[in-house]
């Protein structure tokens, strides 16, 4: 706990200071989110939340924290993905070139750090599922999804950082309620710190007036630190939780990126294209204002994140969980694809 704090309040101080700096020069560097048939929200906005977040955890952890271990492999992998996804804002990077970019990177830490997941745990009753050989690959296409799901959900203010708060203090009360994982406590803690200062500027909260978006730098660099932190966690020797534990914690990301990918294929769509079918999309065109929408999500996950964390907690059994976790998705499924019925129920305010 010690190296945490340190960590967490320089995090928020540099990141506070790298969002006044980037802010002005955005417009130079071409990191603008323009409005588009996509993209509704009132003039060009900076795209260097991200960014600044990034580099508030890296200054800091370069200060207070040894580089030459597991960590600085990570934060070194996590400046290469964040320059990626800064070119992708200012110039639309193909995706199949973000995805190969995230397949390298992701390998890098994998097998460069020795970490990687070593079993599912004990998911259907019959004794724990073991990965072998196969642990690195899982690992590779966890961190793949984990940062194209929170890449995916960052669609209205708020919503992306909310939900990796959410993420990111599960982690720090698991690694804070276990000896010997100071430095995952003090990543949790220094990438939840300096986030604050973007999110304030994002929901124009005193004393920010002006709007600030995350971008995909921002978006990607924190789902590669979320499933990063999460394997770690299930780590033999130094377990925080057993990996059931993780769809949990990241339940609201995992599950609309699923989803919507499920939708697409039925509709013989590429899994890839964008569109405006996300969770918040459907509140949004059912009447809910942003605020109502990100209130509305966030306390959402914060219920299935505690579901989860209280399953941990009390060791309900991992075949319970993980079956609780299907239905829920499958209810979320049926749910999306039967929405105009529900809202038409449970809001009275419109139809998709």
């Amino acid at each position: 706990m010690e190296a945490a704090s340190p960590v967490g309040l320089m995090a928020v101080f540099f990141s506070y200071v790298s969002l006044f700096l980037l802010r002005p020069v955005a417009h130079h560097l071409r990191l603008m989110d323009t409005p588009d048939h996509r993209k509704l929200h009132k003039g060009s906005v900076p795209l260097v939340g991200g960014l600044s977040a990034f580099l508030g955890v890296f200054i800091a952890w370069v200060i207070w924290m040894p580089m030459l271990n597991a960590h600085g492999l990570f934060l070194l992998c996590a400046a290469l993905l964040v320059i990626v996804g800064a070119v992708d804002d200012a110039r639309d990077l193909p995706a199949k070139l973000r995805l190969v970019i995230q397949v390298v990177l992701g390998a890098v830490l994998t097998f460069g750090s020795g970490t990687s997941l070593t079993t599912f745990g004990n998911l259907l009753g019959l004794g724990p599922v073991e990965l072998g050989i196969l642990g690195p690959l899982v690992t590779i296409a966890a961190v793949i999804g984990a940062t194209n799901a929170f890449n995916m959900v960052d669609g209205i203010d708020g919503l992306a950082g909310s939900l990796s708060m959410v993420a990111l203090g599960s982690l720090a009360f698991l690694f804070g309620s276990t000896s010997g994982f100071t430095p995952e406590l003090a990543l949790a803690m220094g990438i939840g710190c300096a986030l604050v200062p973007y999110l304030m500027a994002n929901l124009r909260i005193p004393p920010f007036r002006l709007r600030i978006f995350m971008g995909d730098a921002g978006s990607m660099f924190i789902g590669f630190a979320v499933v990063w932190m999460l394997v770690n966690a299930t780590q033999p020797g130094h377990t925080a939780m057993r990996p059931v534990t993780a769809l949990w914690i990241i339940a609201v990301p995992l599950m609309d990126m699923v989803a919507i990918m499920f939708r697409r294929a039925r509709k013989g769509e590429s899994v890839m294209k964008p569109d405006r079918d996300h969770l918040h999309h459907i509140f949004m065109r059912a009447g809910f204002t942003d605020r109502e929408a990100l209130v509305a999500i966030t306390l959402v996950a914060l219920t299935l994140a505690a579901a989860g964390l209280l399953g941990e907690v009390y060791q309900v059994p991992e075949w319970f969980m993980f079956v609780a976790f299907l239905g829920l998705f499958g209810l979320y499924d049926w749910s999306l694809r039967h929405v105009w019925r529900l809202l038409v129920v449970f809001r009275g305010r419109g139809t998709i």
